[in-house]
């Protein structure tokens, strides 16, 4: 019978800073988006996911995006992306129009538009007291430096 170790012993093996930053940045995004979610959801009635995925169209070229690009962008498996084009449809937010079976766009509506000028404000300060509030504008640049490293983008050459 194979020997198994705890589960936590790999953990421990790691040296204290990578556990630090690791509790930290995981404790920190789930806090901060938990916060966002709440507030879209109370005052909206619409989660973050689904707010996220508003606000990815409404940047795109005419307002729209294919399934698979959509589904990348906000970081959702195409299936989750799925359910949530259909909560977004049910509500009149986006349209969904098929080239053919795997060919799928899905567009912002003008009602989607109106709930983003509605919601967009209030997000925005809530993000800047929740998040921008807390560092300095060469924190947010080596913030996004960082971030963009762990996506595997290629970094700016100074």
């Amino acid at each position: 019978m194979p020997e198994h170790k705890p589960a936590h012993a790999d953990w421990l093996r790691r040296p204290e800073c990578d556990r630090e930053s690791w509790s930290a940045f995981r404790g920190a995004a789930a806090a901060i988006l938990a916060q966002l979610d709440g507030d879209l959801q109370q005052r909206h009635g619409i989660g973050y996911a689904d707010f996220d995925a508003l606000v990815q169209l409404s940047l795109a070229d005419e307002g729209g995006m294919r399934m698979a690009d959509l589904a990348r962008s906000v970081h959702r498996s195409p299936s989750a992306l799925t359910r949530l084009v259909s909560r977004l449809e049910q509500r009149h937010l986006v349209e969904r129009h098929r080239r053919c079976s795997t060919d799928v766009t899905v567009t912002i509506t003008a009602d989607g538009m109106a709930l983003l000028a509605e919601a967009v404000p209030a997000h925005l300060d809530l993000v800047d007291r929740l998040f921008w509030a807390h560092l300095t504008t060469p924190d947010r640049e080596t913030m996004a430096q960082l971030c963009g490293a762990m996506l595997g983008e290629p970094q700016a050459r100074s």
